[in-house]
């Protein structure tokens, strides 16, 4: 699925689900979302315009669909209604007092079972598909295996898995079990991949550093759940990533509260 606002960043999110779609042969669902139910039908000509022009340029036939609410509940509603694997949304970056309460985008993506894409330019081709999986000492980050498994296996990618060096005690432990644990997960998946271990000190600058220096594809990164005040500025390190200066598209996957509640990840 992708969210489509008819802007520049909505077509570089079409860029990229047109890629992936022509890798996995997923259909593409375009969504627009308005305010009121008068505007739908207005909406409805103007995007069957675009799906016209796509299957002109590109020969690929795209679904869509116009709901009338708020973007950060229409979107996740409609992926559920056509049962997205994904959803693309474009971005253009943070301003001022969002890198601390969380940009629209960022509300979007909280709390969705479904993963976002978030991309801020058109695809570059860098050769070989790459992918950087970063884990870190929360349990939950483990959760990005299922789609770095996917990702290699369906599209042959290189993966990078990169996590922090902590210098805390606990933190040290908790990081050594988490990549102990995903590095037999990929190794039981037949799974080639590479570590690296990279500054704790702004992991997600590090994160960026890593990614651009090596021209990768994408960077996968678990969500923060909590949504409260005195977690914002924690939501601000997310949002930093999915708004990183390289433009590097980022996959968010939100952790998974039902995935723990009988035990361990497995």
């Amino acid at each position: 699925m992708v969210g489509w606002d008819f802007s520049e960043f909505s077509n570089h999110a079409l860029d990229h689900a047109l890629f992936y779609s022509y890798q996995t042969n997923m259909e593409i669902c375009l969504v627009h979302i308005v305010k009121r139910k008068s505007q739908v039908k207005e909406m409805e000509v103007e995007l069957k315009k675009v799906v016209a022009k796509v299957y002109q340029e590109k020969g690929k036939h795209l679904k869509m669909m116009v709901r009338a609410g708020k973007i950060t509940s229409g979107l996740r509603a409609a992926a559920i209604e056509v049962s997205a694997a994904v959803i693309f949304i474009g971005t253009h970056g943070v301003k001022g007092i969002q890198n601390y309460i969380g940009s629209n985008t960022l509300k979007i993506i909280l709390n969705s079972v479904i993963p976002f894409v978030v991309v801020q330019a058109p695809r570059k081709v860098n050769g070989h598909f790459s992918v950087v999986c970063p884990i870190d000492s929360r349990k939950e980050s483990k959760e990005v295996l299922y789609w770095v498994t996917y990702l290699a296996k369906i599209l042959d990618a290189n993966i990078s898995l990169v996590y922090p060096d902590y210098k805390t005690p606990v933190k040290v432990l908790l990081t050594k079990a988490n990549v102990n644990f995903s590095k037999h997960y990929l190794h039981d998946s037949r799974i080639n991949f590479k570590e690296e271990k990279l500054s704790c000190k702004r992991f997600n600058d590090a994160i960026v550093d890593f990614a651009n220096k090596k021209k990768v594809d994408l960077i996968l990164t678990i969500t923060n759940r909590q949504t409260k005040v005195q977690n914002l500025f924690s939501a601000a390190k997310v949002q930093y990533l999915i708004a990183n200066r390289e433009k590097i598209p980022v996959l968010c996957v939100s952790p998974r509260r039902d995935l723990w509640k009988y035990g361990s990840y497995k």
